[in-house]
């Protein structure tokens, strides 16, 4: 940690999860205090990096949790992104896994067959299944995606983003980002690890 602008703050819906997790709900660090003299939210990690000001000294907050319930939206937005997210950033033809830049969507029914862009007919292809597909039906060409497209709902992106954590995660979030992930158990004794792994601090 090097300085304030290192250290946003984590935020936690009312219940204890991630706002969001792909992207992952982050505030920078003047808005995480704002919100604490507000009294919107409850620290409930610090870093060790303090912001001092002549009237008072404080910690700045690693992860901080919301007051009062934000109800999730229940119909995510159609948008490229979530296509790749809801399949994985996978190909729905090939399996194989790409970096975003790598991947474009496909129209399973192709839209000169009159296949819409809609959640049940697009999935996400790598550049060489794309092209290999091109306007032909599935079935005449033996390309049938691998999982059936349909509309996600916001609770299954948000399962489909925890796969994909960014590549900084402080410590501090770690038991709020992954405490519901079952842990291998070696004997007896680890049960209470796996009890208290899968009730976050209040």
């Amino acid at each position: 940690m090097t300085g304030p602008d290192a250290a946003p703050a984590l935020v936690l819906n009312a219940d204890f999860r991630p706002l969001s997790y792909f992207p992952l709900s982050l505030w920078s660090w003047q808005d995480a205090v704002k919100a604490v003299f507000l009294d919107r939210v409850n620290i409930v990690s610090e870093y060790d990096t303090t912001v001092r000001s002549p009237s008072f000294e404080m910690r700045l907050p690693s992860v901080i949790a919301l007051k009062e319930y934000v109800h999730q939206s229940r119909r995510p937005a159609f948008t490229r992104f979530n296509v790749f997210l809801r399949d994985r950033f996978s190909c729905q033809y090939c399996a194989e896994r790409f970096p975003t830049q790598e991947l474009t969507f496909d129209h399973v029914i192709p839209r000169s067959r009159g296949g819409r862009t809609s959640w049940e007919n697009v999935v996400t292809a790598c550049g060489a299944c794309n092209l290999f597909k091109g306007n032909h039906m599935p079935r005449d060409i033996g390309m049938i995606p691998i999982t059936a497209p349909k509309q996600p709902s916001a609770y299954e992106l948000q399962q489909c983003g925890r796969g994909f954590p960014p590549n900084y995660l402080h410590e501090s979030w770690r038991d709020y980002l992954y405490w519901d992930i079952e842990l291998e158990q070696d004997g007896f004794g680890d049960d209470l690890t796996r009890i208290t792994a899968l009730s976050p601090a209040f």
